[in-house]
């Protein structure tokens, strides 16, 4: 029998312990390898340096068997986590907080901190971010600049390792790493280095020969490539390089998977569920663990949802409600997920697709129903089951009434882990104010002007928290487009790269947002005219698509978003 949630709030009951994977267990190596590349190409790190620092660090673990967070360095001030972070504040326990418990939040801060020493550590070559051989410096850096990781300072007498048998790689314009490159047999395009090797001691070092000769843990996340050292003759005895001194890129030298693109690609079926399950391929290519279900003909249920997919790292599929796709079935069965979330009763998704998933081999026990009395009771109940019960720093509000709102914060919200909840015109449901109060967010943001969230709900919400230094902050424009424009800039920091899907329709958005979440981009909703009726949306996109490191998506087909706009966003993009 599945689980259907009506009286959330009313018997304080909570499904948080089943809703939310276990803080204290790490994920499988393909969902941490997924992690890595998104996180490095978003910032323009290619993918395999990210990896080979986080393996060296802490073998992809946030934590140990025990579940507790890896912490290594002492009691003090330890590094903590998957990436080993020590730059820290002691008295930030906030952010120490997050280091231990979120691999994401760790993952960042690590990439945060190896691109501010590419900014602070000598430039080699050209400073072209995608050759392997110019993150010499920023590597040693990430552990110590100083004489600890010089190789001439180094006086420690090494074991002696056996020959290392590794593959060639092309050198120039292959790429370092792809999804889920399986490595590749030992055939006679390897080699056998002929002389026995010390291991390696200096940290960067460290991180190359990884690169070179990855651990068969690794083989199908990391192909090998030896990259090119600085010589060692040219450095200093003692100490770290000079600032001031040229340094030439090692040859042969070898290039990442940074791109520039050059072109958006559409993510098309042939209709908004053949659309989702598209996205679901390009976002899990490996499988996912959780799959989260609407409904695909109305939107109510659903419009809380990309948070709750985001939080547990799951794409969104939809259905009819009256029974199981059959292309949903097989798409099922190839990202053969443990759970499966039903957004909505039996109204929204009937106990007939419930019967189908059983028959699929999807039983009730893998099955979990997020149902209120209506929409704003299902968008309560997912809102504080997705954080666990626990309180929540930031709350979107967006109206019940249509979907352009909920879903321009949708993939925003879902990166930052903030609940979506909705709310009437001039009066906010019960259920929703039960959700506030047992949040007690210090941020509530009320996305759409007063035609459709009225300044009495805003009163409401502040005297419904009654709690000093709330702020009811409400991002708004003249229409959804502009509304979607005052989203984006309002969090234009926490915006690394945009994807696109029509504002006119909810489907391929609500499902095209969960894609986004998950590849730490920005979803943003399109008008059926031109971008030159929407200045304030234009100067958005053109600005972030200009800084764009990974490809950009359009979600639908040409019916959805017209080769017109396709056009337009081009232009913008190659220019």
């Amino acid at each position: 029998m599945v689980l259907l949630l009506q009286t959330f709030f009313d018997t304080g009951f909570s499904l948080a312990s089943t809703l939310t994977p276990s803080l204290t267990t790490n994920p499988p190596f393909a969902v941490i390898n997924q992690k890595l590349e998104v996180a490095a190409l978003k910032n323009g790190i290619p993918s395999v340096i990210l990896k080979a620092i986080a393996f060296e660090e802490s073998s992809w673990r946030q934590f140990d068997d025990q579940g507790n967070p890896i912490l290594a360095g002492g009691p003090d001030h330890p590094a903590i986590g998957i990436m080993q972070i020590c730059c820290y504040s002691d008295t930030d326990q906030a952010t120490i907080t997050k280091l231990k418990t979120d691999i994401d939040f760790n993952i960042q801060a690590g990439v945060n901190d190896l691109n501010q020493k590419w900014q602070t550590t000598p430039a080699i070559g050209d400073n072209d971010r995608n050759k392997l051989e110019n993150w010499y410096f920023a590597l040693w850096a990430y552990n110590n600049w100083d004489g600890s990781n010089n190789p001439n300072q180094i006086q420690i007498i090494l074991p002696v390792i056996p020959p290392i048998i590794h593959t060639t790689a092309p050198t120039n314009t292959a790429p370092a790493s792809t999804t889920a490159v399986q490595a590749p047999a030992t055939t006679s395009s390897t080699q056998e280095d002929s002389s026995v090797c010390a291991a390696p001691s200096a940290y960067q070092d460290r991180i190359l020969a990884l690169i070179s000769n990855p651990p068969t843990c690794l083989s199908q996340f990391i192909q090998p490539i030896n990259v090119s050292k600085i010589p060692q003759s040219t450095l200093p005895q003692t100490g770290t390089p000079s600032m001031l001194s040229l340094w030439q890129t090692p040859s042969p030298f070898h290039l990442g998977d940074l791109v520039t693109p050059t072109a958006l690609v559409r993510i098309a079926g042939t209709d908004c569920i053949d659309t989702a399950i598209q996205q679901a391929a390009v976002g899990w290519p490996q499988g996912a663990s959780t799959v989260v279900l609407a409904r695909s003909d109305d939107y109510p249920d659903a419009l809380a949802g990309v948070p709750l997919a985001a939080q547990l790292n799951a794409p969104i599929l939809i259905t009819p409600p009256n029974g199981l796709d059959s292309r949903v079935q097989s798409a099922l069965k190839i990202l053969s997920p443990a759970k499966i979330y039903l957004l909505g009763g039996t109204g929204a998704l009937s106990t007939k697709v419930s019967s189908d998933l059983d028959a699929i081999g999807f039983a009730s026990a893998n099955q979990i129903r997020l149902g209120g009395s209506d929409r704003y009771a299902t968008a309560a109940i997912v809102a504080q089951n997705m954080i666990g019960g626990l309180q929540s720093p930031s709350v979107a509000i967006a109206t019940g009434e249509n979907f352009p709102d909920a879903l321009s914060i949708a993939s925003i919200a879902g990166q930052l882990k903030m609940p979506v909840l909705l709310t009437e015109k001039s009066q906010i449901p019960q259920e929703t104010i039960n959700a506030l109060q047992a949040m007690k967010p210090s941020q509530v943001y009320l996305i759409g002007g007063e035609g459709v969230i009225s300044s009495s709900v805003a009163q409401e919400v502040t005297s419904a928290l009654n709690q000093p230094g709330c702020s009811v902050i409400r991002l708004s424009g003249a229409s959804r487009y502009n509304t979607m424009a005052a989203v984006g800039n309002a969090f234009d920091s926490d915006i690394q790269s945009v994807c696109f899907a029509t504002g006119e329709d909810f489907p391929n958005a609500l499902t095209g947002a969960a894609l986004a979440s998950h590849l730490n981009e920005t979803l943003i909703l399109l008008p059926s005219t031109s971008l030159d009726d929407y200045p304030d949306l234009k100067e958005l996109i053109t600005r972030h698509l200009a800084q764009s490191v990974i490809q950009p998506y359009l979600f639908g087909s040409v019916k959805a978003i017209a080769p017109s706009m396709e056009d337009e966003l081009n232009s913008i993009l190659t220019h």
